[in-house]
């Protein structure tokens, strides 16, 4: 089926201006035009229009929505936003036309289908940001800065940026996203500071081998003591008779392992065994 396919830069701003031009279009023509990401491909035959990113433009349509519907809705649609569930983006723009019109309520009717696949969405996006929460091990390299390593499904680091710069206010530190190459920047705050951190795209760890491994990091003496000591401590607190790979992987499941210190002679015996 062709038709008109509104392209944004993969942002929220710029998903944002594109649900602006959707309303203009709706106004004009009466119907919804498709919403792309910059990695999706349009039909053979769809026309594909790019609306370029601009800052007001999209605080513009946020403040008319959060007039109408709230806070609350907005956060919710923006936890959507940064999950990886199909679909979410044309819904998304039918839900915020309808938040326009018609009030946060319209959220509340989960036996609409775009209001279910939204609140799924942020549910999904919602629950791996809590994970991560919990997961993030840091390491202090050699320079004195932290890093972390994530490779979620979906995009949470603007949804853990606060947690993270409120808990380590008095720390440097990287939060690496290797499956988008995008990391939260935090450097600790100064008097003129309004925001102590940023979201960047496009990056990647240069040194020492192969990037974004943390064996080949640069890490502090301090950091290798603290490592060995924990897992030493780790092993000498587990009873061997009640060891259960299948329990623990349904509780925290492996993928998530070879970023936690403590799990690497688990992940050595398994590979041994």
């Amino acid at each position: 089926m062709n038709g008109l396919q509104l392209r944004h830069d993969g942002s929220w701003q710029g998903f944002l201006c594109t649900v602006a031009e959707a309303f203009n279009i709706v106004r004009l023509q009466g119907s919804l035009p498709g919403i792309t990401g910059p990695e999706e491909h349009a039909g053979l035959f769809d026309e594909t229009r790019h609306i370029a990113t601009e800052h007001e433009r999209a605080e513009a349509l946020l403040g008319r929505i959060r007039r109408k519907a709230g806070g609350e809705a907005l956060d919710t649609c923006f936890q959507a936003f940064c999950a990886d569930t199909p679909g979410r983006e044309d819904a998304l723009a039918r839900i915020l036309l309808r938040l326009h019109r018609e009030g946060k309520h319209v959220l509340d009717d989960l036996g609409d289908a775009d209001a279910n696949l939204v609140f799924r969405a942020a549910r999904r996006a919602g629950a791996q940001a809590h994970l991560v929460t919990g997961l993030v091990r840091f390491a202090e390299l050699a320079d004195g800065s932290w890093y972390a390593p994530i490779e979620q499904d979906c995009d949470v680091l603007p949804l853990v940026a606060d947690h993270f710069s409120s808990r380590f206010a008095d720390m440097n530190f990287v939060i690496h996203d290797r499956r988008r190459g995008t990391a939260l920047l935090h450097r600790t705050a100064s008097g003129n500071d309004k925001k102590p951190w940023i979201i960047v795209a496009g990056f990647a760890l240069t040194s020492q081998g192969t990037p974004g491994h943390q064996e080949t990091l640069p890490l502090s003496e301090g950091e290798t003591s603290v490592r060995s000591g924990w897992a030493r401590y780790f092993d000498a607190v587990a009873i061997a008779e009640r060891r259960n790979p299948k329990l623990q992987k349904s509780h925290m499941p492996m993928k998530y392992w070879r970023f936690l210190p403590e799990m690497q002679n688990t992940i050595r015996q398994n590979r041994e065994s």
